[in-house]
């Protein structure tokens, strides 16, 4: 079933306009997208500031360039420099850039949803965060992802996580958590900041409802109510707290990551609790407005937890538009970004190919920033004081 709507038709005599950067997909998908549908994906919460700072933050912090280093090995378009290693060096990535579980792909790309993004992650060796509220079923997903890789890109460094919610029915939630890691899930993705669903107003105007044919496959149980069609009212377990670790870590050996953190306070309590990674995230604006943005909370975060013996890995999602914002996020501390809209907005436009040359514009970019600002590895992003900060960010010049 198509889902996607295209709201009018290019005049022929109108030139095609090259579609360069992450806005360019997003105007394109913007006209494809029914309102209903559109305004599912890219608004936010309340007054939706929290939506808006997450981008404009980035916009706020200065790149201060170092010039005449040798950067010629970053000039090859296959160039391995912007290789990222993760949690604890198991896992390798193409660019330091995570596809971010992001809910019903099928409503940008009906025919193939989150097996079309699967294929991209495939191909451009990246990770895909695979969401609970994802509109094709795990294992399928799984199967897609092993079976590109076989037939079609043998040397992908591509891996699957699994983002979960934990539902008042834990039942349910260690099936979810089981079912994921059977079917070769490497890491478990677990959000944080849901305790009860942000106040959406945009839907609620928009009466926001599933087409038929499309429904959060991953909720379907039989041993378990059908929240499938009407996943907003999956009941989230608004009693989770850290003592619930323990009980996720009995149930799974995946590395586990918490999303959702802002506070440094609980940076530190994640890096007690012995977890692999965080990542930085106020759910892409969708739930708490005036929340901090996270590029804000980042320095903080890696301030908390400077003195910390453990190991873990720091991520960050919202408001990532350009290859400059995520070498400003790994300039602060993060090994990599995690990007949701544009993702979608590169479905919506071109189902697989819209995806990886989403994909590709961001990593061309990060590229080209590295080498404008004389970095010669990734390590030469935290290690050359690349940053200038204005006096209403809370990010010292010390960074």
């Amino acid at each position: 079933m198509q889902v996607v709507e295209k709201k009018s038709e290019m005049s022929l005599t109108q030139p095609i306009r090259a579609l360069l950067n992450v806005e360019d997909y997003h105007q394109q998908a913007k006209g494809k997208l029914s309102q209903m549908i559109y305004d599912f994906y890219s608004t936010g919460s309340d007054d939706q500031l929290t939506l808006i700072d997450n981008q404009q933050a980035f916009r706020r912090i200065k790149l201060r360039p170092k010039i005449l280093i040798d950067v010629s090995s970053h000039s090859a378009i296959n160039s391995i420099s912007c290789q990222t290693q993760l949690l604890n060096s198991t896992m390798t990535i193409s660019f330091p850039c995570i596809i971010a579980p992001t809910a019903l792909h099928r409503l940008a790309n009906g025919e193939h949803g989150e097996l079309a993004t699967v294929r991209a992650a495939v191909a451009c060796s990246t990770i895909m965060c695979v969401s609970t509220m994802g509109s094709t079923r795990m294992e399928r997903i799984a199967e897609e992802h092993r079976e590109q890789i076989k037939t079609n890109y043998p040397q992908s460094t591509s891996q699957l996580w699994y983002q979960l919610y934990v539902f008042t029915n834990r039942q349910y939630t260690q099936r979810l958590i089981e079912h994921a890691e059977r079917c070769g899930y490497k890491a478990l993705v677990v959000t944080v900041d849901s305790c009860i669903l942000g106040n959406r107003e945009c839907d609620v105007h928009n009466q926001f409802s599933l087409p038929e044919g499309i429904q959060a496959e991953n909720l379907i149980d039989d041993k378990n109510s059908d929240f499938a069609k009407t996943y907003r009212q999956a009941p989230m377990d608004a009693s989770l707290s850290w003592k619930d670790l323990k009980w996720i870590r009995s149930i799974t050996s995946l590395p586990i990551i918490l999303k959702g953190i802002i506070h440094p306070d609980d940076a530190r309590e994640a890096v007690k609790h012995g977890v692999q990674g965080i990542v930085v995230s106020n759910h892409g604006g969708r739930q708490l407005d005036t929340c901090q943005s996270t590029i804000d909370a980042l320095p903080d975060i890696m301030d908390a937890i400077s003195g910390e013996h453990h190991q873990i890995d720091v991520y960050i999602d919202g408001g990532v538009r350009r290859g400059t914002d995520i070498l400003k996020a790994m300039a602060l501390g993060a090994k990599a970004v995690l990007i949701g809209r544009p993702v979608l907005w590169g479905l919506a436009v071109d189902g697989m190919q819209g995806v990886r040359n989403v994909l590709d514009i961001l990593k061309k970019e990060f590229r080209v920033a590295m080498m404008l600002c004389g970095c010669q590895t990734i390590d030469d992003i935290r290690k050359n004081n690349l940053l200038v900060m204005n006096n209403n960010s809370n990010i010292r010049s010390k960074l």
